[in-house]
């Protein structure tokens, strides 16, 4: 005797839903390298913009400064005994003396000599400020004087800027007179090299 077999056994096997498609590794790939393409060259553009307009903003300044008759002078090599504290004016400012005198019981003081020759035609004032020693310290005081036409004088600078200090730099400013009460103003950031100590007894 047969026995019937089950529905089971006489259906048809049913088929599996069809599988998602795997996506393609290369289109990953594209995508990301424009994804990352679009923020560099974005960034890029940025800078450059950026750096652009910075030089114009410099360049305003400068055009600015310049019809006030104010110039800023580059800060160059250390100044040493002979040199010319400000190149970009008619008038002469040479440095006669560089020296600092140490003593055991107190400060040290830097000393500078400057001569001024005025051979032009106007009104000359010639100031020392905003000196920098080694440790960072500066000091305010002023040191100035003023030369006329057709002349020359010495303008002698001090400081007190304690024991083994040396100096770094200061701020040299050349002021001279136009016509029609005009001004044309000179500045520039001088830096020392080697400055020798004499010691007083």
């Amino acid at each position: 005797m047969n026995t019937p077999s089950s529905d089971a056994d006489d259906g048809p096997t049913q088929a599996a839903p069809d599988e998602v498609e795997g996506i393609n590794p290369w289109v990953v790939r594209f995508f990301l390298i424009l994804a990352f393409g679009l923020a560099f060259g974005i960034e890029g553009m940025t800078l450059i913009r950026s750096f652009l307009l910075g030089e114009d903003e410099d360049a305003e300044e400068q055009v600015e400064a310049e019809e006030r008759g104010e110039i800023e002078e580059p800060e160059a090599a250390p100044v040493h005994i002979g040199d010319d504290l400000l190149p970009a004016t008619a008038v002469s400012e040479r440095v006669a003396e560089m020296k600092i005198w140490g003593r055991s019981d107190g400060p040290w003081v830097f000393r500078l000599v400057v001569t001024v020759t005025n051979d032009g035609k106007n009104a000359y004032r010639l100031s020392l400020r905003n000196l920098e020693v080694d440790d960072g310290t500066e000091f305010d005081d002023v040191h100035a004087a003023e030369c006329p036409p057709g002349d020359s004088t010495q303008l002698v600078a001090s400081w007190p800027i304690g024991t083994d200090a040396r100096p770094r730099a200061l701020t040299a400013e050349a002021t001279l007179q136009g016509t029609n009460d005009s001004t044309r103003t000179v500045r520039r950031r001088v830096t020392f090299g080697h400055v020798p100590v004499q010691m007083k007894r």
